[in-house]
C-alpha cells in the first residue's frame, strides 16, 4: 500500500506540472541545524537571522503527526524572459509563479488538494527546501548553495508538503554535483558574498542587498552590484553545471507584457501609479511602500550604464 500510494503522489506531480517529485522521512535535518550554528558562530553579526530558520530543522516540533515529506521541483528555465531585464532582475523573479498572470501559479494548490483527496492530512513548506530536495533525491547542493536538479540545473523552485503517512523514502542524493576543483562562482561572485564552497554571507549577497537589507547599502557593497537592480544571478550563470539548461521553451507573456517598464532607465523614473498599478501587481510579495529602494537601485544601474557608454 505505501509503495501504490507513492506511485499515486509522483503521478500526481506530474499532472500537476511538476518536473520531478521524492520523498522522504520527517526526521530532523540535524545537518542543517548544525551548519546554522557553525554560520551563526563565524558571522555574529548575522547571528539573529541564521538561527531564525532554526526551526525549520525539525518538522515534527510544529507538527507531531508528520510522518513523511513530499519535495517537488518546478523547471522555471523553459520560460524565455524579458532580454532588456536580463542582468538587473534576477530570473527567477522574471518567472515567478506568485503572481496569478503566471500558469504555473496554481501549481501548490492544486497539489495540496491532489494530496488530501488521495487520503492524506497536509501541511505545506515550512521545511530547508534544499535539504529535503537532497534528501528526496531530487537535487543535490553546489557550493554557491544553490539545489541543481542533474536535468534542470539550479533554475528550479523546491516545493514541500509534510503528509500523515509514512511513506517508503526515495534514495537520498549523495555529494556536491560541482566538478572538482571548479570555483568559478566564488571567484564571480561580484561582493564575494560566496567567501567559501557551501558559505554565503548573507550580509554581502546581492540578492539580499536589493530587497531586504537595511538602508542605505553601503557605498563599498553598492559600487559591487553592477547591473542588478532586484536578485542577482552571477553564480549560477558562470557556473558549468548549468551550461544548456535554460531552454527557452515557452515565452513569459505575463512578464514580456511590461518588458517596456523594467528597463533601469524607466525604473528609476517611475511614478507611484505605475509602481503601485504594474510593478509592484508582479512583485506583490515585496512590501509596497518599496518604490524607492526601485528607484534608487535602478538610478544606479542607468548611471552606471551611462559612465560605461561615455567611456568614463
Amino acid at each position: 500500500m505505501p509503495n501504490d500510494l507513492v506511485s499515486q503522489i509522483k503521478a500526481l506531480a506530474a499532472e500537476t506540472g511538476y518536473a520531478e517529485c521524492g520523498v522522504t522521512t520527517a526526521d530532523p535535518f540535524e545537518d542543517y541545524a548544525t551548519t546554522l550554528e557553525e554560520l551563526a558562530r563565524r558571522f555574529p553579526e548575522q547571528r539573529e537571522q541564521w538561527l531564525r530558520m532554526m526551526h525549520r530543522a525539525r518538522p515534527r516540533e510544529k507538527a507531531p503527526w508528520v510522518r513523511s515529506i513530499i519535495v517537488c521541483i518546478r523547471w522555471y528555465g523553459r520560460y524565455e524572459v524579458p532580454e532588456s531585464a536580463v542582468g538587473s532582475i534576477g530570473r527567477s523573479y522574471l518567472t515567478d509563479r506568485r503572481f496569478e498572470g503566471c500558469p504555473d501559479h496554481d501549481m501548490p494548490a492544486r497539489m495540496k488538494a491532489g494530496l488530501i483527496r488521495l487520503g492524506l492530512r497536509v501541511k505545506r513548506g515550512g521545511l530547508p527546501d534544499r535539504e529535503a530536495a537532497a534528501r528526496a533525491g531530487v537535487a543535490r547542493i553546489g557550493r554557491n548553495c544553490f539545489a541543481y536538479s542533474d536535468q534542470y540545473g539550479s533554475w528550479i523552485n523546491i516545493e514541500t508538503w509534510l503528509v500523515d503517512a509514512e511513506l517508503l523514502p526515495d534514495t537520498p542524493s549523495s555529494g556536491s554535483p560541482c566538478p572538482e576543483g571548479c570555483d568559478a562562482c566564488i571567484r564571480a561572485c561580484p561582493t564575494q558574498a560566496l567567501s567559501a564552497p557551501f558559505t554565503v554571507r548573507m550580509d554581502q549577497c546581492i540578492a539580499y542587498l536589493t530587497y531586504e537589507a537595511p538602508e542605505p547599502v553601503s557605498p563599498e557593497l553598492s559600487g559591487k552590484m553592477g547591473k542588478w537592480i532586484y536578485g542577482c544571478d552571477v553564480c549560477q550563470e558562470v557556473c558549468p553545471l548549468n551550461k544548456g539548461k535554460w531552454k527557452n521553451e515557452k515565452k513569459a507573456d505575463w512578464m514580456l507584457e511590461i518588458e517596456p517598464h523594467l528597463i533601469p532607465l524607466a525604473l528609476s523614473q517611475m511614478n507611484e501609479e505605475t509602481y503601485r498599478k504594474i510593478i509592484h501587481p508582479r512583485f506583490w510579495y515585496i512590501a509596497e511602500d518599496n518604490i524607492k529602494r526601485w528607484r534608487a537601485s535602478a538610478a544606479r544601474v542607468t548611471a552606471t550604464l551611462a559612465a560605461g557608454n561615455s567611456g568614463t
